[in-house]
């Protein structure tokens, strides 16, 4: 970027002029795909064409700026130029008055860096286009399938991911192009996620990580796996990478978009409504779902006269319950008509999408939108509930279903309810319209009886069921045993070093655990001056078992019905007290039905 050019009082406006430049270059070394030459280089090019100065810095491209003072007002002016071809391809002037000077500076900086860098990968791409892809290095192989992303087709995803795969085998350490694989999936994961949700979205989150162990500086990979996270309903890691994310990158449109409708999940609606505007101002050339994602956002903070306006520009749906929302805002202003017509768009797109073309049951479609999406707090999915009571009122339909919210699963249009029984020598385990079937499992009738009593704490004694007599005659550790362990938890502890410095919380977390419970074997084994002992008491030997036990069924459950693993996982607590503390009340089937029940809900299970 070149010095500011300054006209009228230069003397009141040369310490802005530098100011604007140096703040503009700091912002553009934000963005991961930008490379950006120091402002004290380009100093020494000043009075060069843009050829020349473009040649002398080996640089694509240049911003060029000037900066004039009228009177009381300031004009800003951003150019960006194509050094080959001596080309403007963009140009935008800010007018301000000079006493808000300070106040509009940081605005006027993330607007520009937020264009060029948006103008700077469009003619990328563009360039990238004309030339045969047998000629393409990794870097511009990642360009091709960047763009190809932004056509949101599952094609389109997998051709790119195709690309992505090709630039990885020419560069294995090249995290752009992971991370694009990531995206790949992330965009099926988000856009199509009726089929596959739970594949993809570990697919979108496993290679995200892969790519920030090479580089953990792209703001936007923390994005994916804050939102894969608030899925999972581990609210608390998510707002950690939205913030993490937030941190690295204030200023790209693209990310803050993408998180809007995040921090609604997480409780903080107000700040996604802020993230959306200052997407918009940011990118004032933006693509049309901007408008869908902030209209969702201003719904959950209410502001529904926002979200209304930004409805009426939406060209299309990115989402499927998108025009639920606008439905929702319409509703709550009280112009039934709009959103009993949007109501009608939303049913439409759930039975395409969705429900492979059945026609929901009332209030089927609404269920589904309030379970599916993993608000953190249960009034602002009362909101929402409510917003569709009202429609249905004013559709005339009955409104129980909409305004209860507690539908069953992550999959309210499942007929069967969650279910947990054992059958003829197997368990039958039902969940979110899927039902599957495991052998017989002590873990599994530890699970049960902790989802007979949810929210108590059951200590592990009373799971066991074991007397003082059966952990009596229990061996000690042996010295191998002791040296092994102490090996392990040592590899470990330099495996959490390495995790902690590549700023990677989730691997931290689990090493953390792993060690921590290798410690406690440890210290149980040994007595005063390190002598071996028996280990464990009564307690510590059943809350072992217990922990296995329960662990053990959960993996069974995650391999065969991944929903009901995930489930379980975040809602069960394993220790001395174990308990069931799920994120909302599940009605559980929990005892053995008469033959002749069962045999009367089939059908209707299989409709499902």
């Amino acid at each position: 970027m070149l010095p500011f050019q300054v006209a009228g009082d230069a003397a009141a406006a040369d310490p802005l002029a530098q100011g604007l430049l140096e703040d503009i270059c700091g912002e553009l070394t934000r963005f991961r795909s930008l490379q950006v030459i120091s402002w004290m280089s380009c100093m020494a090019v000043a009075g060069l064409s843009d050829r020349e100065a473009g040649a002398r810095l080996g640089a694509s491209h240049l911003l060029r700026g000037s900066l004039r003072r009228a009177g009381e007002r300031l004009r800003v002016t951003a150019a960006l130029v194509d050094c080959g071809g001596g080309r403007q391809l963009w140009s935008e002037q800010y007018d301000f008055s000079a006493g808000d000077v300070f106040a509009v500076q940081d605005e006027v900086v993330a607007r520009i860096a937020a264009t060029l860098s948006t103008r700077l990968e469009e003619t990328a791409r563009d360039d990238l286009r004309r030339k045969p892809t047998d000629s393409l290095a990794a870097y511009e192989l990642t360009l091709r399938g960047l763009a190809l992303l932004r056509n949101g087709s599952a094609s389109a995803d997998e051709e790119a991911r195709g690309l992505f795969e090709r630039a990885i085998d020419l560069d294995p350490h090249y995290a752009r192009a992971h991370a694009g694989v990531s995206l790949s999936w992330f965009n099926e994961w988000s856009c199509h996620f009726w089929s596959q949700f739970e594949e993809n979205g570990q697919r979108a989150y496993t290679h995200a990580h892969r790519a920030l162990e090479i580089d953990d500086r792209d703001a936007l990979l923390h994005v994916v796996i804050g939102k894969v996270l608030n899925y999972r309903r581990e609210f608390d890691r998510a707002a950690w990478y939205f913030d993490r994310a937030l941190a690295l990158c204030p200023n790209d449109a693209d990310m803050l978009m993408e998180m809007s409708v995040g921090e609604a999940f997480l409780g903080r609606p107000e700040l996604g409504a802020e993230h959306a505007e200052r997407a918009l101002r940011l990118n004032p050339c933006h693509p049309n779902h901007y408008f869908a994602y902030a209209a969702i956002a201003h719904t959950a903070a209410g502001d529904y006269e926002r979200a209304a306006a930004l409805a009426a520009a939406i060209d299309g749906f990115p989402i499927v319950d998108v025009p639920a929302f606008v439905a929702i805002a319409y509703a709550r202003l009280g112009r039934m008509e709009e959103g009993r017509a949007m109501l009608a768009v939303y049913e439409r797109e759930y039975r395409d999408w969705i429900n492979g073309g059945r026609e929901p049951e009332p209030g089927e479609a609404c269920r589904w939108l309030l379970t599916v999406n993993p608000y953190r707090r249960a009034e602002d999915r009362a909101v929402l509930a409510e917003g569709f009571r009202l429609l249905d009122d004013a559709c005339g339909r009955p409104s129980e279903a909409a305004a209860s919210g507690t539908a069953r699963g992550s999959n309210p249009a499942a007929a069967e309810p969650a279910a947990l029984v054992p059958e003829a020598g197997q368990w039958r385990l039902a969940f979110a319209g899927q039902t599957v079937r495991l052998p017989a499992l002590k873990g599994l009738h530890d699970i049960r009886r902790l989802l007979e009593r949810p929210g108590t704490e059951v200590h592990c004694l009373d799971l066991a069921e074991r007397s003082d007599e059966h952990f009596a005659g229990d061996a000690a550790l042996d010295e191998p045993a002791r040296r092994a362990l102490k090996a392990r938890i040592r590899d470990l502890q330099e495996d959490l070093a390495e995790a902690e410095d590549r700023n990677d919380p989730l691997q931290a977390e689990r090493l953390r655990g792993e060690i921590g419970e290798l410690v406690d074997t440890l210290a149980k084994a040994l007595g005063l001056g390190g002598r071996s002992r028996r280990l464990g008491s009564l307690a510590e030997r059943a809350r072992t078992t217990v922990t296995w036990r329960i662990r053990h069924a959960l993996r069974k459950i995650e391999a065969a019905h991944p929903a009901l693993g995930r489930h379980l996982a975040n809602s069960l607590r394993t220790g001395t007290f174990c308990a069931y503390r799920p994120e909302r009340p599940i009605d559980w089937q929990l005892a053995e039905e008469p033959k002749a029940a069962r045999q009367q809900q089939a059908p209707a299970r299989s409709r499902a």
